[in-house]
């Protein structure tokens, strides 16, 4: 099912995208990613023993100890994803859907990744003033499943039934439900 036909049976007001792998697949090479359990070994080292994935591994920190291990961890992000990254191949099928319904909805972006690292994506698709807010991973303590960075999206007084979380992942679903809004799969990347 195509997003338009989605919000044809299920109408909604605000509609939050994430960014990579949704709206773009940003080219960024991951394999060497593995380097946060290293950071995150220098102020808690029974943590990064763990084996869990990279997001309860930043979210797990952060809740332990606080501010010191958040400006750890996006710091290493962002130097991570721009020393990675190499461009981006966008998704037409949702940037045209973005570009058609500008006046009729107000679109948000909630994204894991560094703001450093979205802007190519932002300025080269003309979007740097599209989105009426954008949350990144320097925005919240806690990335996605945790829902915090749809409290900095919410506007007060709507209806959470009134947004849709538009993603590719179980992170993004998790985030949209731990958020308590409608959650709606992107697969445009998955092949």
């Amino acid at each position: 099912m195509k997003l338009e036909e989605y919000l044809a049976l299920y109408p909604k007001k605000h509609i939050i995208f994430d960014l990579d792998r949704t709206l773009a697949h940003l080219l960024i090479d991951w394999t060497a990613f593995g380097d946060i359990f290293s950071v995150v070994a220098t102020f808690d080292k029974p943590l990064s023993k763990e084996t869990i994935p990279f997001h309860e591994l930043a979210n797990r920190a952060i809740q332990k100890h606080g501010e010191m291990a958040q400006k750890a961890i996006c710091e290493f992000n962002e130097t991570y994803e721009l020393s990675h990254y190499g461009g981006y191949t966008p998704n037409d099928e949702l940037l045209t859907f973005i570009r058609k319904n500008q006046k009729t909805y107000p679109f948000y972006l909630w994204t894991s990744n560094a703001r450093k690292t979205i802007q190519d994506f932002l300025q080269k698709e003309s979007f740097i003033t599209t989105f009426k807010t954008i949350v990144t991973r320097e925005d919240v303590y806690f990335i996605k499943p945790n829902g915090e960075g749809f409290k900095k999206i919410y506007i007060p007084g709507t209806e959470l039934s009134d947004y849709l979380m538009v993603g590719d992942s179980v992170v993004d679903e998790g985030g949209a439900k731990d958020a308590g809004i409608d959650f709606f799969k992107i697969d445009y990347f998955s092949t």
